[in-house]
């Protein structure tokens, strides 16, 4: 089913429960009022008759008279009993048993104020007291005019509460229909967007209602979706140029040997040829893994790594690849207790995050001193390395953590662009964050947050 019809059957549903709310209450009230002044003409009609009857002024009974005969309307099944109060009960007993019924003249009797209703036919009694005694006067009629309207209300409410809800449910439709308008529209063109047209965005109007938020919602979403797709091609494209150079060379360098017979001086060369390309081919699948690897964090384990520990390690791998680097540890930011400081996380994958970061500043320093900083804040952990080398072109900086990506300015480097998007995955895993400032020819510097846990 679709959702407009859902809110269509829903806005009428709800109008129809208030609708036949609405129609009892109001034949509920109209039925009380209606009896309550039949109940009041029955009482003057009781007094009148009582004024007429019993009245000791010959005057004052012919007026009463006047009164009833002429100005109040005789009502349908009129009838009139003026009984002694002593003889009431007896009387209901014999000649009015037929007449009245046996509760209305027992709560007379008892309360001296009495109302009955018997479908249409209404009693109302009272007690009349003169010098000639106590009397009951009765009156009781049809209330023709009650059972017509409220037939005819009754009528009236059940044909709306018939129709209603289909106008209500017409109603609802066209509306639903025109809220959902919007949504329709970004269905479809959600429904042209396909790998190849990521470029594409919704049109949006500003606003900050729910279809507005949705289709900026899509828009964030295609966003990183594009980002994603040409990170990918790139991934692609650069890793099999990558991975074909060093197979491309063994391959001719192994048809070159069989092409016929060399020398061993040939051969040797030859081999240390192929050597030397699968060395390079295994340092790029290596790199590969540990680039999945840093992606994935299904199988890892995370222990409490101390700070200092990591310090010294990363330094002393540093040291060993780049023995000639002027490394200066700086101490001044780090705190007195270091050794009691540290982050949750895998000490292996964190010691390769920080040293290639560490590792690359040594290699584009071009002989000038690099600086490693520990600091601690009250919520993170920082790691700063600083450079006076080559520096990051400006138009090279947003694409530095794309895998196999390398600055325009180190292509006679050698490199395969996976250090800082392997560094980016681990410090990602940790719940860390990375920014890189960099200008050309005067160097870079890499600040590293990770979460402390103390």
């Amino acid at each position: 089913m679709k959702v407009q019809i859902k809110i269509a059957l829903i806005f009428t549903l709800v109008c129809s429960i208030v609708l036949i709310g609405l129609s009892l209450a109001v034949y509920l009230y109209a039925n009380e009022k209606a009896f309550q002044d039949f109940y009041a003409r029955l009482e003057l009609r009781a007094n009148i008759a009582a004024k007429a009857n019993l009245g000791s002024d010959t005057l004052s009974k012919t007026a009463y008279e006047q009164v009833r005969y002429q100005v109040l309307q005789q009502l349908p099944d009129e009838k009139e009993f003026i009984v002694p109060a002593d003889s009431l009960k007896k009387n209901a007993k014999g000649t009015l048993a037929a007449s009245l019924p046996r509760r209305f003249v027992e709560d007379l009797t008892t309360n001296k104020h009495a109302v009955y209703r018997d479908e249409y036919q209404f009693y109302k009694g009272i007690y009349y007291h003169n010098n000639k005694g106590e009397f009951a006067i009765i009156v009781t009629a049809i209330h023709s005019y009650a059972q017509n309207f409220l037939l005819n209300l009754k009528t009236i409410l059940l044909a709306a509460n018939l129709i209603c809800p289909f106008l209500m449910f017409g109603i609802g439709v066209f509306f639903s229909s025109h809220i959902l308008a919007p949504i329709r529209k970004i269905n479809q063109a959600v429904k042209d967007i396909n790998a190849t047209s990521l470029h594409n965005r919704l049109a949006v109007k500003p606003g900050k209602d729910e279809i507005s938020e949705l289709g900026a919602t899509f828009n964030r979403m295609l966003a990183r979706l594009e980002t994603s797709f040409e990170t990918q091609n790139n991934f692609v494209s650069n890793a099999s140029h990558e991975l074909n150079t060093p197979l491309t060379a063994i391959i001719g360098e192994a048809e070159y040997a069989l092409s016929k017979t060399r020398s061993p001086e040939q051969y040797q060369q030859g081999l240390k040829v192929v050597l030397g390309q699968a060395e390079k081919l295994k340092n790029i699948v290596k790199s590969l893994l540990e680039l999945a690897q840093s992606g994935f964090s299904g199988n890892l384990s995370f222990e409490w790594v101390q700070i200092s520990e990591l310090v010294q390690n990363v330094l002393k791998v540093s040291s060993s690849i780049y023995p000639d680097c002027k490394i200066v540890n700086d101490t001044s930011v780090q705190p007195a207790n270091i050794q009691d400081i540290s982050i949750m996380g895998n000490f292996h994958l964190l010691e390769l995050c920080i040293s290639n970061i560490l590792l690359n500043a040594c290699k584009y320093s071009t002989g000038e001193s690099v600086t490693f900083a520990v600091g601690v804040t009250d919520k993170h952990v920082l790691f700063v390395i600083r450079d006076k080398g080559i520096g990051i072109p400006a138009a090279d900086i947003p694409h530095i953590f794309d895998p196999f990506f390398r600055a325009s300015n180190v292509k006679h480097s050698t490199g395969y662009g996976i250090g800082l998007p392997l560094a980016q995955n681990i410090i990602q895993l940790h719940h860390g964050s990375i920014k890189i400032t960099s200008r050309e020819s005067e160097g870079t510097e890499v600040l590293v947050k990770f979460p402390l846990h103390s």
